[in-house]
C-alpha cells in the first residue's frame, strides 16, 4: 500500500511541475508577460537622424494599446559596447506581439535598421509577475 501511495504522490508531484514548466513556456497563465528585446550595433557611418527616426518608430508603436509597456536606451555597459540600443516592447499575449507585427508602421524598421544597423539581436521570453 505503501509503494502505490508512493507512486501515485510522485505522479502527482511530476505532472504538477510539467504543467508549470509548460505553462511557463508558452504563456498561458493569466499572470505572464511577452518581452520582445531587440538590441542594435549601429554602423560606425549610421546618421543620426536615421538612428533618431528608428528610435521614433519605437516610440510612437508603443503607444498603440496592444503594448503593455516599453522601455528603449541606449547600452552603458563596459563589457559589450558593440550594442548601442536596446529596445524592450512587453506584451500580455503571443497574439498581441503578432498583431503588433502587422502595425504598417511596424515594417518601417526593417527598413530603416537594414540600412544602419550593422547586427540585429532579437529575444522573446515568457516572464511572470
Amino acid at each position: 500500500m505503501k509503494k502505490i501511495l508512493f507512486s501515485f504522490l510522485m505522479f502527482a508531484a511530476v505532472s504538477v511541475l510539467f504543467q508549470n514548466k509548460t505553462t511557463a513556456q508558452t504563456g498561458n497563465s493569466s499572470a505572464s508577460l511577452l518581452r520582445h528585446i531587440v538590441m542594435i550595433t549601429f554602423k560606425p557611418d549610421a546618421p543620426a537622424d536615421s538612428i533618431k527616426a528608428l528610435d521614433d518608430i519605437y516610440v510612437s508603436l508603443a503607444k498603440n494599446p496592444l503594448v503593455k509597456d516599453f522601455e528603449m536606451g541606449i547600452n552603458v555597459s563596459t563589457r559589450d559596447t558593440l550594442v548601442k540600443h536596446v529596445y524592450v516592447t512587453t506584451f500580455t499575449s503571443k497574439d498581441d506581439m503578432d498583431n503588433y507585427k502587422k502595425i504598417p508602421s511596424y515594417s518601417r524598421l526593417f527598413k530603416i535598421s537594414l540600412a544602419v544597423a550593422d547586427d540585429v539581436n532579437v529575444a522573446d521570453y515568457w516572464i511572470k509577475k
